[in-house]
C-alpha cells in the first residue's frame, strides 16, 4: 500500500503545472489514519478556481474535480466559496454535487482550507465531499 501511495504522490505532482497561482495541499487527517489525500487548485480568475483531489486509503480510492466561486476574495481564490464537484470513491460510487467552504492564506502563503458538500451518485445513492487541508500557494514572480 505504501508503494502505491508514493507512486500516486509522484504521479500527481508530475501532472501539475506550477505557475501563476497554484496551490498544493494535503490532508493531515487522512495521514493520521493511513491514507493520503492530495489536492491541487489552479486559479482561473481572482474569483474562480479549479481543484483536483485524489484520495488513496486502505479501503478505497477516489478522485474529485471541483469548480469553486469565491465571494469577495482578498488575495485571489481565498475566503468563502461555493461550487460543484464531480467524482467519487470506489466504495461509494461516482456522482456530483454542491460544496461550500472557506480558505485562509497566511502572509507566508500557507493555505488552510475547510469545506463540505453533498451530492448524488449516478446509481441514486448519496455522496459527500469533505476537505480539511494544509498546503502552500505558489505564485508567479
Amino acid at each position: 500500500m505504501k508503494k502505491i501511495l508514493i507512486l500516486l504522490t509522484f504521479l500527481f505532482a508530475s501532472l501539475l503545472r506550477v505557475n501563476a497561482q497554484t496551490e498544493l495541499k494535503v490532508s493531515p487527517v487522512a495521514l493520521l489514519f493511513g491514507g493520503l489525500a492530495l489536492s491541487a487548485e489552479q486559479q482561473i480568475s481572482p474569483s474562480f478556481g479549479l481543484d483536483a483531489d485524489i484520495l488513496a486509503a486502505v479501503d478505497g480510492f477516489g478522485a474529485n474535480l471541483s469548480g469553486k466561486y469565491y465571494f469577495d476574495p482578498k488575495v485571489g481564490t481565498d475566503r468563502f466559496h461555493i461550487g460543484i464537484f464531480a467524482g467519487g470513491i470506489t466504495y461509494n460510487g461516482v456522482g456530483g454535487g454542491f460544496l461550500a467552504g472557506y480558505k485562509w492564506i497566511s502572509t507566508k502563503r500557507i493555505v488552510f482550507e475547510a469545506g463540505t458538500g453533498i451530492g448524488r451518485t449516478f446509481d441514486g445513492g448519496i455522496t459527500g465531499y469533505g476537505k480539511l487541508h494544509l498546503g502552500y500557494r505558489f505564485v508567479k514572480k
